[in-house]
């Protein structure tokens, strides 16, 4: 099987590596963002965090020279490195999520409003001529009122939307250490087990056992979100 390019980048090896070094901490991370994260999201953005960090920040602060010559030379100690790390990031992060959101949203409704906006001046209608003020504030003004209204959904809904994100992040990270153990640990054979030397040799049926063990995770996950709001409805 021929592997889609965006596997074959640096970003995908790198978070290759990352998966297969540090099992030990990535797996119960991976389930715990999966199975509990509807009961705390402010643990969960915090494990987000620390997610990020060892998938994503790590990678490309090893890129650095000075930064990678430091882990080089405390090598022994570099595990340590990354979870002390990964800790202080996981903190700062959860601090920053929620101001990224409401910006994110505000910004989101914000270039819609905008769109619409210039979809109405575009229009030429004659009532535009009545108006107290310069058309050219119209798409402004529409900017304004939507990014404030996206801004105050995602403000209300800023749990849920943790907690989508949290099965999603998840589900991949458990679908890929579901067939990369069963091929380490055990006698399966999945296709030719080639999952084990990297993204690049991955064989079909190890790509369709990731996808398939993926939708399961997430449907798994979506049923345990939707089962904890029926139960907090009910009460």
């Amino acid at each position: 099987m021929v592997t889609p390019d965006f596997i074959n980048t640096e970003a995908f090896t790198n978070l290759y590596l990352l998966l297969v070094n540090s099992v030990y901490i990535l797996l119960p991370l991976s389930l715990i963002l999966l199975l509990f994260s509807k009961i705390s999201f402010k643990v969960t953005i915090f494990l987000l965090g620390v997610y990020a960090s060892y998938s994503i920040v790590i990678p490309y602060l090893l890129k650095v020279p000075l930064i990678n010559n430091f882990v080089l030379t405390f090598g022994d100690y570099s595990f340590f490195i990354y979870l002390i790390f990964s800790l202080i990031f996981g903190f700062v992060f959860y601090h920053l999520v929620n101001v990224a959101f409401v910006v994110g949203g505000f910004l989101l409704g914000g270039l819609v409003g905008y769109s619409i906006g210039t979809f109405i001046i575009s229009s030429n209608g004659e009532w535009m001529n009545n108006l107290p003020f310069s058309i050219s504030y119209i798409p402004w003004i529409i900017f304004a009122i939507l990014g404030v209204i996206i801004a105050i959904i995602f403000s209300k809904n800023y749990q849920s939307i943790i907690s989508i994100i949290s099965v999603i992040f998840g589900s991949f990270i458990l679908s890929f250490y579901t067939i990369y153990l069963l091929e380490k640990h055990t006698s399966i054979t999945i296709g030719n087990n080639s999952l084990l030397n990297g993204w690049e040799q991955l064989s079909q049926p190890e790509f369709f056992g990731i996808f398939i063990s993926l939708i399961i995770y997430m449907i798994l996950g979506f049923y345990l979100i939707v089962r904890s709001n029926r139960k907090k409805a009910n009460n």
